[in-house]
C-alpha cells in the first residue's frame, strides 16, 4: 500500500566527542581546510570582475536603448500591416491587457491557462546533520625558525556534538560525509527537479488608445483599433518584473476555501484551479515512472521512496559498522508514524499571471506571424546583458522600463561590491603580513583603513580597466593608496622574514593547522629603517 505524505519533522541525537588538548587540524582535514580558505580568498575577486563587466555591458545596452527611437504599438495610427514594415533592430513598446497563453509541465500533463511562467518547486525529504562545537580558549608559546617565540591563543578541550533533523528541504543533501551516514542515509534520486516553464504561443493584443503614462490609470476602449503579436519565449527568460509568484492549489470547481481567521491579517494570493485540470496526470510520465500523485495539502504532488532489498541490506551493514544498528530513539517512532521517509519527493506549482504587462523589444516575422523578440546590441559583452527584451507587470512607458532595468543592474553590482568589501577585511590582513604588518593585532581604525584601502585600490583599478579613466576613478585609487600608507605606518609590526612564508602561516592559522605546519621565519620585528638625515643627526650627536 502506498504511503501518504507526512510533514512532521524527526529529530535524532548523534554522537558526542570530547577532545582533550588543542583542536589543531592535520592530514586530510587540514588540507581541506586550507583549500577552503584559498577558495574563499580567490572566488570573490573573480565574481566581482564578472559583476563589473556585466554592469558595464548592461549600462551601455540600456543607454543605447534610451537614445533609440521606439515605436509605440498602442497608437491608433498603427495596424497589422505596419508591423511587417518595421526595420529589424527597431525597438517597439506596448502595453497589453489581452494576454492569451498556456504554461505547461508536460512531465505531469498539466497546463495553466493565463500563466506567463510556471515554476515547479521541488522539495526532498532529507536528513540534515547539525554539528555544534564548544571549545575553551587556551594559551601556548609557538617558536619560529630562528628560535624566537610568541604567545598565541588557540582552541582546546573541545566537545563536538552531532544531531540530525529529517524534514522537507528545497535541495538534496549528500549524507556521505555525515558522522553517521548509515543511520541517516539520504537517497539522491531526483526525477522532477525544480524547473521554470514559460508560456507557449503567447499572444498579445495592443489596443490603440492606451496611454503609456503611469499616472493615467484609465482603461482602454475595447472598440478601438488594435494590433496582435506573438511573444517570443526568450522574452520571458528573465521572468516578469514586479510580478510576484502565486502558488497554485487544485480544489473542487476551483473555488477558494472560506476565509480563515488569519486571512484578515494575511492576504491569500493563492491561485485556485479546478481539479478537472488534473484529469490527465494519472497517465503522465511522472505518474507512470515515479508514482507521483496529487495529495493536496497546499497543491502538492507526492512520490514515495521505495528502497530495494539490496539497498536496505547495504544500509543495515553500514549501520552495523558505525554502531547505530540498535540505536533506537524516540525519533524513530515519530518517524515511522508521522514523518516522511528520506528519499520521498514532493512539489507544488507557482505562476506569474499578470492581468496587464508592458513589453519592450524588436519585431520579427516567424512562421508567418509577427513576434516580439529581444534586440541584441552586437559587439558588447555577452548576449544576456546586451539584449533588450523586457516584460514588466503593469503599465509602464519605455523610458521607465529601461530606468527600472538600470536600477536592478546597479543594485546587483552594489551587492557584489558590498560582499567584496567583506572580503577586503580578510584579504587586507594577508597583504599586511606580506609587508611585515599585523593588521589583526592593530587598532580598529587601522583595520578599517587597511580594508578600505585595499577595496578602493582594487575597485578603482577595475573601473579604470573596464570603464576607462575618470576623475572619480583616480580619486578612489589615490584615496586607497593614502589610506594604505596610513595603515602601514600605524599597524603593529610583525616578525621579519620571507613574505610568502608569512602569508602561508596566516592562511594556515585561519585553517587551524598545528604550529609546526605553519612555522614562520621570525617573530622579531625588522629594525626600523633610518634615512640619511637621521643618520647624520645620530653621527653628529
Amino acid at each position: 500500500m502506498s504511503r501518504g505524505m507526512n510533514t512532521i519533522p524527526t529529530f535524532r541525537r548523534g554522537r558526542t566527542y570530547v577532545q582533550v588538548g588543542p583542536n589543531d587540524k592535520r592530514g586530510i582535514s587540514g588540507f581541506c581546510s586550507v583549500i577552503f580558505i584559498i577558495l574563499l580568498l580567490t572566488v570573490p575577486p573573480i565574481f566581482l570582475l564578472a559583476s563589473e563587466r556585466s554592469r558595464h555591458t548592461r549600462y551601455i545596452t540600456l543607454s543605447d536603448a534610451l537614445n533609440s527611437d521606439v515605436i509605440e504599438l498602442n497608437q491608433k495610427s498603427i495596424d497589422e500591416s505596419d508591423l511587417h514594415s518595421i526595420p529589424p533592430g527597431t525597438l517597439v513598446h506596448g502595453t497589453s491587457t489581452h494576454i492569451e497563453t498556456l504554461a505547461s509541465d508536460h512531465e505531469m500533463n498539466i497546463g495553466i491557462p493565463g500563466a506567463l511562467t510556471l515554476h515547479r518547486n521541488t522539495e526532498y525529504c532529507q536528513w540534515q546533520e547539525i554539528q555544534s562545537q564548544d571549545c575553551q580558549t587556551c594559551k601556548r608559546t609557538v617558536k619560529a625558525r630562528d628560535g624566537s617565540t610568541k604567545e598565541e591563543s588557540y582552541q582546546c578541550n573541545c566537545i563536538t556534538t552531532y544531531n540530525y533533523i529529517k524534514g522537507w528541504k528545497n535541495r538534496k543533501i549528500d549524507s556521505f560525509l555525515f558522522n553517521q551516514p548509515g543511520a541517516h542515509h539520504n537517497p539522491q534520486r531526483d526525477p522532477m527537479p525544480s524547473t521554470t516553464f514559460v508560456g507557449e504561443d503567447v499572444t498579445l493584443e495592443f489596443d490603440g488608445d492606451v496611454c503609456n503614462d503611469d499616472n493615467d490609470k484609465s482603461h482602454s476602449n475595447p472598440t478601438s483599433p488594435s494590433v496582435s503579436t506573438k511573444l517570443d519565449p526568450t522574452m520571458l527568460s528573465n521572468g516578469v518584473r514586479n510580478q510576484p509568484w502565486r502558488n497554485v492549489d487544485f480544489v473542487p470547481q476551483g473555488k477558494a476555501p472560506p476565509p480563515s481567521f488569519f486571512s484578515r491579517y494575511f492576504s491569500d494570493r493563492t491561485r485556485y484551479e479546478p481539479l478537472q485540470l488534473l484529469k490527465n496526470t494519472p497517465t503522465s510520465p511522472a505518474a507512470i515512472e515515479d508514482n507521483f500523485v496529487y495529495v493536496g495539502q497546499g497543491g502538492y504532488f507526492f512520490s514515495p521512496y521505495e528502497s530495494s532489498t539490496a539497498s536496505k541490506l547495504f544500509n543495515y551493514f553500514a549501520q552495523y559498522l558505525e554502531g547505530s544498528l540498535f540505536d533506537y530513539q524516540l525519533g524513530d517512532l515519530v518517524g515511522a508514524l508521522a514523518s516522511c521517509t528520506a528519499g520521498d519527493i514532493r512539489f507544488y506549482y507557482s505562476v506569474k499571471d499578470p492581468n496587464e504587462i508592458s513589453v519592450l523589444g524588436q519585431v520579427r516575422e516567424a512562421n508567418g506571424a509577427v513576434q516580439i523578440t529581444p534586440r541584441v546590441l552586437q559587439g558588447v559583452g555577452n548576449e544576456k546583458d546586451s539584449s533588450i527584451g523586457l516584460v514588466h507587470s503593469g503599465k509602464h512607458s519605455a523610458q521607465d522600463m529601461l530606468l527600472a532595468e538600470d536600477s536592478d543592474s546597479r543594485f546587483k553590482a552594489t551587492v557584489m561590491r558590498a560582499i567584496f568589501f567583506l572580503w577586503s577585511i580578510a584579504a587586507s590582513r594577508l597583504v599586511g603580513v606580506a609587508f611585515g604588518r599585523e593588521i589583526g593585532d592593530s587598532s580598529f581604525s587601522v583595520k578599517i583603513e587597511a580594508a578600505i584601502s585595499l577595496f578602493a585600490v582594487l575597485i578603482g583599478w577595475l573601473w579604470l580597466s573596464i570603464w576607462g579613466s575618470s576623475v572619480h576613478t583616480y580619486a578612489l585609487i589615490i584615496t586607497g593608496l593614502f589610506l594604505a600608507h596610513l595603515s602601514y605606518n600605524s599597524a603593529v609590526k610583525k616578525g621579519s622574514g620571507r613574505w610568502y612564508i608569512a602569508v602561508w602561516s596566516k592562511i594556515a592559522q585561519w585553517a587551524n593547522l598545528a604550529p609546526e605546519m605553519r612555522q614562520e621565519d621570525s617573530y622579531v620585528p625588522s629594525p626600523k629603517r633610518v634615512d640619511v638625515d637621521e643618520r647624520t643627526k645620530l653621527l653628529m650627536s
